[in-house]
């Protein structure tokens, strides 16, 4: 019995495990987001895990939902890279305040829901002015979106 002592009894390695599953289910997913124009387009929780992996320093799952990210980005038409750096910025300037104000952790994630759709339309339209594009529209699905995406990510999160 102590021969295998320096073994480890659980050799899996839960982060990559949980990452390659919301690989597996965001591409399933887009695919069929992409049919049915009723499915949201998954921003918040793309966005909660790409800041998950940033607090956690998980390089891996981090270029992953980047990636997914960017996938979301191209199906909408925002432009390169806009929704890596808002949740960049939301993760080292929005998200710690409201952890150290706040206690309520559903309370927290539906702000971060909120956070994601209202104020990267507004971080859109203030680029887009300045880069003289077309302004982002904004219509009365984005409330369908949010109350779907909160679910899940006050589920999963």
């Amino acid at each position: 019995m102590q021969t295998f002592s320096y073994m480890q009894r659980s050799i899996t390695y839960q982060n990559t495990l949980s990452t390659l599953f919301w690989i597996v289910a965001f591409s399933f997913y887009s695919a069929l987001s992409s049919i049915h124009l009723f499915l949201p387009p998954m921003l918040a929780v793309v966005g909660f895990l790409f800041y998950l992996a940033l607090s956690r320093h998980d390089l891996f799952s981090l270029i992953a939902y980047s990636i997914m990210l960017l996938m979301i980005e191209a199906e909408k038409g925002f432009w390169f890279g806009s929704s890596i750096v808002f949740f960049t910025l939301i993760s080292y300037y929005l998200l710690p305040k409201l952890e150290q104000n706040m206690r309520c952790t559903v309370c927290i994630k539906a702000l971060f829901v909120l956070a994601s759709y209202l104020l990267f339309w507004i971080f859109l339209t203030m680029a887009n002015g300045i880069l003289l594009l077309p302004q982002p529209s904004l219509d009365w699905h984005v409330l369908f979106y949010m109350g779907i995406e909160f679910s899940v990510i006050a589920i999963f999160g």
